[in-house]
């Protein structure tokens, strides 16, 4: 019977070998491989692919190699190459030579980037592949890309104290393990260790890219890795829509729509949907004033002749009138008047990953606190405010001006930030809940 595999015996007998060589190369660099099988249309026949775990400072950022991407890889020293935090960058060990991922914005960033960066001023192209540039081909004056101007070979190149800083294509390595695209490329800097170097990227990659928006208006900038969120939590009962009853405040539900939109920013979108909630401190905050100072008023034992009465009423009322009242204390007011305890409570427990994320001993993120949801006498609401207020300073806030240091902000490329996914489900939900607590009827 013939084999209809398209697969010949030959061509899964070289890539066993490939896999064999990458398995050895990777040992003999104490690099952790794991293997995994991949079904062909031979079921008889199963093939392998490879998942490496390159060193990234303190972690390690998985590297999925498929059959047709072992030869690839074997051709490039990748025991060499240390990952730069949450990056799409690398550090070349043997000669100090960092590549980052540049993309500018959009959905399709990656090639947007190359095709405005080459553009540029002083940009050289490269005849057939050799460093010569052509002389004065650039295009300096061009108004836009066009098919007649955009290039393969070119690069953007400046230098300055023996370091180098060159925006070009990405290089055969970087593109074997990152898909390639346009990359910038440091040299000169005396480097071997994952934080200097991503101490280098920061100093004169980012710095040049951010010269580059302000000078050129090019919004560029390093690639970030987008991990895959957590599971959300969805209810999705099999009732069709209805007609909608509600009308919702405008303002607040464009904030709302915008956080549901800027999926995979995670700053970004917690910060929408605590401006959406924030929308309605001013009512909550004078709607918990103007309770709190009809309880003393329609209390048996008030006295309006009794002047400590009298000073307890104003004193409730005073930080309404003044307009003072602290903006966590606002939170709270808002969280507890669209919310119920239960509420926070069924959220944090309806998944094992929110349980652990909020009630672990360890926080991944700095300066948060722990909900406690047995065993304390703090109201889950005021926890869960309490917590919302302090990632939002976290984000906006830098302490460094005030004798803090830099590591006290929230950045975007940092691990914390990538571990905010449960923090923004709950605000999402509170967002909700206060969007529905002013909603009117329609």
């Amino acid at each position: 019977m013939t084999n209809t595999s398209p697969f010949s015996k030959d061509r899964a007998a070289a890539q066993a070998s490939q896999l064999d060589a990458l398995l050895q190369r990777a040992a003999e660099a104490e690099i952790e491989v794991e293997v995994r099988p991949l079904g062909t249309a031979d079921t008889k026949r199963l093939r392998s692919y490879a998942i490496l775990q390159l060193p990234n400072g303190r972690r390690r950022r998985a590297i999925t190699v498929f059959p047709n991407e072992l030869q690839d890889l074997l051709a490039i020293g990748f025991e060499h190459l240390i990952v730069l935090g949450d990056y799409q960058a690398v550090l070349d060990k043997r000669n100090g030579k960092i590549e980052a991922q540049v993309v500018g914005p959009g959905p399709v960033g990656r090639a947007n980037a190359g095709r405005s960066l080459q553009l540029l001023p002083g940009v050289e192209i490269i005849s057939d592949g050799s460093t010569d540039a052509v002389e004065d081909e650039t295009f300096e004056d061009d108004p836009g890309p066009t098919a007649n101007t955009i290039v393969d070979n070119w690069r953007l190149a400046v230098e300055n104290d023996g370091v180098s800083i060159e925006i070009s294509p990405a290089s055969q390595e970087f593109e074997t393990l990152f898909s390639g695209g346009t990359t910038v490329k440091i040299n000169g800097v005396e480097t071997s260790t994952h934080d200097s170097a991503l101490e280098a990227l920061d100093r004169y990659a980012s710095a040049m890219l951010f010269d580059i928006d302000l000078v050129y208006g090019l919004p560029v900038q390093i690639a970030i890795r987008r991990r895959g969120v957590r599971p959300r939590r969805r209810d999705r009962p099999e009732n069709p829509p209805k007609f909608p009853r509600n009308r919702y405040a405008g303002q607040a539900l464009e904030l709302y729509q915008y956080g549901r939109s800027a999926a995979g920013l995670p700053l970004l979108e917690y910060l929408a949907y605590y401006q959406s909630v924030e929308y309605f401190f001013p009512f909550f905050a004078r709607e918990q004033t103007v309770n709190s100072v009809r309880s003393q008023l329609l209390h048996p034992g008030f006295d309006a002749q009794s002047d400590a009465a009298l000073n307890r009423l104003i004193n409730l009322a005073a930080p309404a009138a003044r307009g003072g009242m602290a903006e966590r204390e606002q939170l709270r007011a808002t969280v507890r008047a669209s919310m119920a305890e239960s509420d926070v409570r069924e959220f944090i427990e309806s998944l094992p990953e929110y349980t652990e994320h909020f009630c672990s001993k360890t926080q991944a993120i700095k300066g948060v606190g722990v909900i406690q949801l047995s065993g304390s006498q703090s109201d889950l609401r005021d926890q869960a405010a309490d917590r919302i207020y302090a990632i939002r300073c976290r984000i906006v806030h830098s302490k460094q001006d005030s004798g803090g240091t830099a590591d006290e902000v929230l950045l975007p490329a940092s691990g914390e930030a990538e571990s905010l996914q449960a923090d923004i489900e709950l605000l999402r939900l509170v967002a909700q809940r206060t969007l529905i607590a002013r909603a009117a009827r329609a």
